[in-house]
């Protein structure tokens, strides 16, 4: 176990860290809790305790840092709260003054004691905010520029340029699977593949399968997919299985391959709305 002193709390791999979870927060229009977000980390890095206090410094670091990089993005930091009033600490008052330079109010020492309606009025406000903010992705590439988070991944799908602009790993991992149902779907007794599948809302399925009493449609996301990417995937098998559902009069289920492991924050969304994974080898370790 690795204690979290200052150096390993606040730095660049925890802040970036916080940052998606927060950020993964605001899309699914939820908040964390200083206790889960301490959890979280402790997996992630193999920390020792965290005590909940700790927390409220690394979440202002993480906002400094995005107001240095867009001085007027919303108040991301407002995501991260208490578990018993669901509402976060009083270290956000001064991100709060500074946002909302006119409500004089909120200068007043005690002010979310004093003004408690209209303090909590305002934090769902700034909350609601950051919910419907847009540029999350284009800020977190800014800073961390590590190809999670790009606004459009790299990896040519077809989706937008017809197949026309499908990469060469797309198409390879794309066919692979198409081949080799056996290695895929180890329990299901297959008797057609098929690639490239129209759907009647106008959606290509890349790979369906379908057993006698089974369909199985799958995306699939090449090594050159990025954070991105890989969460479209994840919307894209949800959006399969229920079209398909209303096509077939057959049991349907989604499935995600991908040629790299998911992030931790991409898992937990698979995981809690049900789709399932599976990585591959490259194309070139299976030949």
């Amino acid at each position: 176990m690795v204690r979290p002193t200052d150096d390993k709390l606040l730095n660049d791999d925890t802040i970036r860290f916080l940052t998606r979870l927060l950020i993964q927060a605001a899309r699914n229009r939820s908040k964390l809790t200083y206790g889960e977000a301490a959890k979280r980390l402790e997996e992630k890095f193999r920390f020792s305790r965290i005590f909940r206090t700790r927390m409220g410094p690394l979440a202002g670091t993480m906002m400094d840092k995005i107001l240095e990089q867009e001085p007027s993005a919303p108040l991301l930091n407002m995501l991260l709260v208490r578990k018993d009033t669901g509402y976060p600490g009083k270290g956000v008052q001064g991100y709060l003054i500074n946002h909302y330079p006119k409500r004089r109010w909120l200068k007043q020492q005690e002010c979310s004691k004093i003004h408690r309606g209209r303090w909590r009025g305002l934090a769902d406000e700034a909350t609601e905010e950051a919910y419907n903010y847009g540029r999350w992705d284009d800020i977190y590439n800014n800073l961390y520029g590590n190809g999670r988070g790009l606004p459009e991944g790299k990896e040519k799908d077809g989706l937008r340029y017809g197949r026309k602009g499908e990469g060469e790993n797309h198409k390879s991992l794309r066919l692979w699977v198409k081949a080799n149902p056996d290695l895929v779907e180890k329990r299901l007794d297959i008797i057609e593949a098929e690639t490239e599948v129209e759907l009647l809302s106008g959606d290509r399925v890349d790979v369906v399968y379908r057993s006698k009493k089974k369909i199985v449609a799958i995306e699939v996301k090449s090594r050159d997919s990025n954070w991105v990417d890989l969460r479209r995937g994840i919307y894209q098998c949800i959006k399969y299985k229920a079209v398909l559902g209303a096509q077939e009069n057959r049991s349907i289920r989604s499935l995600l391959v991908t040629e790299r492991e998911l992030d931790d924050d991409l898992e937990e969304l698979a995981d809690r709305l049900g789709v399932k994974h599976l990585v591959v080898l490259p194309r070139r370790e299976l030949e």
